[in-house]
């Protein structure tokens, strides 16, 4: 039937296409483009700040512990194996002179050289690059002043380029105990790989400081993840 009929018989209700009580399908809602967001109303998200955390704290607990396995396992068992229990060079942190060189040079041999070189190539050169790494992601994750920043990397840098090529200088100098000049030199840069690392332990000291503050101003603001706000 027509709508017609259908409305001289059923009545004008039963004329229309749509069911009484039927309502329209809402149109889809565009999604909101971070561009029209109000201020503030886009929030970082804490849990890629704290994946960052670990990621930066795994690189320097790795780096931390190749460069103390070089110090205290690699360094001392060299020596006892290849130079008599004689103190390697990098170890005498007030530097050294040339009778402590030809001395060494001495009780390693050209075969004891060979493996000191070796040593310096493998485990004496991971150690500062992974341990200066780690610095360099610690001290850019927890230092928020640019100038202040720069100023931290380049002492992580320095200490790492010192402890390089205070190695190079070292081999240079054993293999020549008599050069004046290459002991002279070898000496100056293991005093001030001692130096910087020095540096360096007061600089991570003092950004553990900043981020102990700024956690303990959160806390106090109650601005830490799942911390209610103060009123």
């Amino acid at each position: 039937m027509t709508n017609s009929q259908k409305a001289k018989k059923y009545g004008k209700s039963a004329g229309s296409s749509k069911r009484a009580g039927a309502t329209a399908a809402p149109a889809p809602r565009r999604g909101q483009h971070v561009h029209e967001m109000p201020n503030g109303a886009l929030k970082a998200e804490p849990a890629k700040a704290s994946s960052a955390s670990i990621v930066v704290g795994a690189v320097l607990v790795i780096g931390l512990a190749i460069w103390a396995y070089y110090h205290a396992v690699v360094l001392p068992g060299f020596s006892e194996r290849a130079a008599g229990g004689m103190g390697v060079p990098e170890l005498q942190f007030g530097g050294f002179d040339q009778p402590y060189i030809a001395q060494f040079s001495q009780a390693l041999g050209d075969t004891g050289l060979g493996d000191y070189t070796g040593v310096h190539a493998t485990t004496g050169l991971f150690a500062p690059l992974l341990f200066a790494l780690g610095l360099l992601l610690f001290f850019g994750l927890n230092t928020a002043k640019r100038a202040v920043k720069w100023l931290f990397w380049l002492v992580a840098l320095a200490y790492a380029l010192v402890f390089v090529l205070g190695n190079r200088a070292l081999e240079a100098a054993v293999a020549s105990p008599d050069d004046t000049a290459l002991v002279s030199s070898a000496s100056g840069l293991v005093f001030a790989r001692w130096a910087l690392l020095a540096a360096v332990i007061v600089v991570a000291l003092i950004v553990n400081i900043m981020v102990v503050r700024r956690k303990l101003n959160d806390f106090a603001q109650g601005k830490l993840p799942g911390q209610k706000p103060h009123d």
